[in-house]
């Protein structure tokens, strides 16, 4: 899952991350809400063959009341886990042949502000790290490992972006 507002280089780093072109839209700030865009890829490695899904948030921080921002990623999160587990749960199942499409990492993109993280950030980043989910009588704990990425590192002098990284681990601590 790559997570974070418009035009701040999701893409570009998965391009480069993973040495290829995905398929991307050009970014615009005029989506009238978030929405979740999952596209499956395989990719080859000398022998190793990677079956990769990148979910990418598509209008993430551009409304104006972005209170709600974070919810259609939670629920994509959720829907995705009770997908599984529903497969889980048949008594002819069939896991070997199963498309895991849970979201097992989430690169949350921080804007290079310099300053702090937005409100947006600590509320997103909170209803992502830790959930509960009650299913069938049972109560699962779920969680996505967070990777925060500051995009566009580069555009900051290194003693700025020391600092930046200090406040950031700050408040993650403190909230």
């Amino acid at each position: 899952l790559c997570s974070g507002e418009t035009g701040i280089g999701k893409s570009t780093l998965m391009d480069t991350l993973f040495n290829t072109k995905f398929e991307s839209e050009p970014a615009t700030h005029n989506e009238p809400g978030v929405r979740l865009k999952a596209r499956s890829y395989e990719l080859q490695e000398s022998n190793v063959r990677l079956k990769l899904t990148i979910v990418d948030t598509v209008g993430f921080g551009d409304q104006i009341n972005k209170d709600d921002s974070y919810k259609p990623i939670v629920e994509y999160i959720d829907a995705q886990f009770e997908a599984y587990l529903q497969e889980e749960l048949k008594i002819k199942r069939s896991l070997f042949n199963y498309h895991d499409t849970r979201i097992h990492a989430c690169l949350y993109f921080i804007a290079p502000t310099g300053h702090s993280l937005k409100s947006l950030d600590l509320v997103t980043m909170k209803k992502l790290d830790s959930k509960v989910l009650a299913a069938h009588g049972a109560v699962f704990f779920l969680q996505v490992n967070i990777i925060p990425i500051i995009a566009k590192a580069d555009t900051i002098a290194k003693n700025e972006l020391h600092k930046f990284k200090s406040k950031i681990m700050s408040e993650l601590v403190s909230n």
